[in-house]
């Protein structure tokens, strides 16, 4: 994934429809866990439903609509019990009609997802990555008409009980091509083998024992299949299926085997062969030791903070400290990796922290870069007191004047932005100015609907005036239901930090930022934004708003409520966003013109 948790999709020529199903997802392997190491096997048939094919439900072809139940745990080299989910290779033959397959754990409703599509005739094989029921099994549905299907398992994942020696872990690395045998003459003959050498290229590591490779067979010439397997006796699988003149692609997770080679056999006419790599896995028990934590919860100078140091793989337990930089004053890391302490005034401070694991006879070590910001000592709440009525075009919420303010926070929701039959926007954020005078500095979401596709766009922001009031957009993935925390402070005379926090994810975002202004209000507010030089109409929005956890450091003297007009259907200005009264526990906004309830 990208930096913003994405992945491209291109397209060469033509046009085409994308779908995309999602089967799991790779992540740090937490501390204490072994949960979710893979384990490659050779290949192994498990299942032929073709009538006299020897092997497991041997029984006939899937009819229209129907189910069959397949025995995972057990049997081709999988344990009867570990086992989370299992890396197969399905392919479906002898088909009557263009349909689907879909394959999901046993026991579970079938999901709105397709493994393998074909047209009638067609044989067409996928890789798929499915967790097993609770009894071991897989279920596979055939949409329409009558097809055989074969199952070669490739090898499975584990669910946290101690893993055997060869278990493993993933590593992604950016698709690269490893082979085009076009480009090297290294045609496959009708039978032929041709053994590949996999690790210490292309940036896959020389200890690598399973390959991630999208392979793919052309210039075809007649039916046949490529089998690919870790070299020594060829097991009795296939990998991608084709006819002539075809070109077809699958993906593979090669096993590694002697001198860190793979073989690829061809069964019949000749056919070339492209090897795409996406990653690879290395043994769990030899994965250097990595830092996981790459941000720090913000402090409170003059208030007791504490957040632990987390780092995974090499071997636990594990010993910190900081190898250059420094720690705020009053603040300490202990050798189990608990950052605390008290810090005595506000700062930025940035330092390297260095993990050391328990390996024997040679102890591994990984660093760090960290940064910790200590915020200004108390700041205020808001005093709850009878605020003063105010009306603007675009914003609705509460302000604090007086100032000079240093400090602003607040926590929000993300609505949902329905749809209308025009653009439409709604801001929310947090900041300091902008309320009767032209300085601001700003933070929050924003959601724009955009009639054209019917989609609607949900980003995070910030926004100082001196940037020409243009929002600077944040690499975060923000989507409606995420909660939000927006804070700003100043930590000198003109450098202020602000910190987007999605606590629904656990993303944050920081920058350092130089803003002389004013400093008279404080705002929280749900706005119209600017669109082309005008006020946006404001987007009906649904639940309401609710901001909590509001605070803001300077001498208040005046509370406003703001409510927005905009004109309705008639032109009159009518209540377009309302703010609650506001509580110790926050106040809500709502769309229209009723008032709801505080939180």
């Amino acid at each position: 994934m990208g930096a913003a948790g994405q992945v491209m999709f291109y397209n060469d020529l033509g046009q085409t429809d994308l779908a995309v199903d999602l089967e799991g997802y790779f992540a740090p392997e937490p501390s204490g866990t072994t949960a979710g190491s893979y384990v490659p096997l050779t290949p192994a048939r498990i299942t032929d439903t073709r009538v006299g094919s020897g092997e497991p439900y041997a029984d006939g072809a899937l009819t229209p609509g129907s189910t069959l139940n397949i025995q995972v745990t057990g049997g081709g080299g999988v344990p009867a019990s570990g086992v989370a989910a299992a890396l197969l290779n399905v392919t479906v033959t002898d088909t009557s009609a263009s349909s689907y397959l879909t394959v999901y754990p046993e026991g579970e409703a079938q999901p709105l997802a397709s493994n393998l599509n074909w047209t009638a005739g067609e044989t067409v094989a996928n890789r798929v990555l499915v967790p097993v029921g609770p009894t071991g099994q897989v279920t596979v549905y055939n949409q329409l008409g009558s097809t055989d299907v074969v199952v070669d398992v490739d090898g499975y994942f584990t669910d946290g009980s101690p893993p055997p020696g060869d278990a493993s872990l993933f590593v992604p690395v950016s698709p690269v091509r490893l082979l085009d045998t076009r480009q090297t003459g290294q045609t496959l003959e009708p039978g032929g083998t041709l053994p590949t050498a996999m690790t210490g290229l292309d940036g896959i590591a020389s200890n690598a024992i399973a390959v991630v490779s999208n392979v793919t067979a052309t210039d075809t010439t007649s039916p046949s299949y490529f089998t690919v397997y870790p070299g020594g006796v060829q097991p009795l699988a296939s990998d991608l299926n084709w006819g002539p003149g075809q070109t077809v692609p699958n993906l593979t997770v090669a096993s590694v085997g002697g001198a860190g080679g793979t073989s690829f056999f061809n069964a019949a006419g000749t056919a070339d062969l492209v090897i795409d790599v996406f990653g690879y896995f290395v043994p769990a028990l030899t994965t250097p030791v990595m830092v996981t934590t790459t941000s720090l919860p913000m402090a409170w100078a003059g208030t007791a903070y504490q957040t632990t140091l987390q780092a995974y793989a090499g071997t636990p337990p594990y010993s910190w400290r900081v190898s250059s930089g420094s720690l705020p004053s009053g603040l300490s890391v202990s050798t189990s990796g608990v950052l605390s302490g008290t810090a005595a005034v506000a700062s930025t401070s940035s330092f390297v922290v260095t993990v050391t694991d328990s390996a024997t006879p040679t102890a591994q070590t990984a660093t760090a870069p960290l940064s910790l910001d200590v915020c200004p000592a108390s700041p205020v709440g808001l005093i709850l007191r009878a605020p003063t009525v105010s009306y603007a075009l675009n914003w609705s919420g509460y302000v604090a004047t007086g100032g000079p303010f240093t400090y602003v926070t607040g926590t929000f929701n993300v609505p949902s932005l329905l749809a209308t039959p025009t653009e439409t926007l709604a801001a929310i954020w947090d900041g300091i100015d902008g309320f009767g005078n032209l300085s601001l500095i700003q933070a929050g979401t924003n959601e724009t609907y955009v009639p054209s596709n019917n989609t609607v766009y949900t980003d995070a922001w910030w926004t100082l005036s001196t940037l020409g009031y243009y929002e600077q957009p944040i690499a975060m993935t923000v989507v409606p239901g995420d909660r939000m925390t927006v804070t700003i402070y100043q930590t000198a005379a003109s450098n202020w930090i602000i910190t987007i926090l999605n606590d629904t994810t656990g993303a944050t975002f920081t920058t350092d930022q130089t803003y002389s202004a004013p400093q008279v209000t404080a705002e929280w507010v749900v706005e119209a934004p600017g669109l082309g030089g005008t006020t946006s109409s404001l987007g009906d929005y649904s639940p309401d708003v609710t901001f909590a956890g509001l605070s803001a450091a300077g001498p208040q003297r005046t509370l406003s409520v703001v409510r927005m007009l905009q004109p309705g259907k008639t032109g009159k200005l009518v209540q377009m966003s309302s703010p609650s009264a506001l509580t110790e526990a926050g106040f809500a906004v709502a769309y229209g013109s009723a008032t709801p309830p505080p939180p």
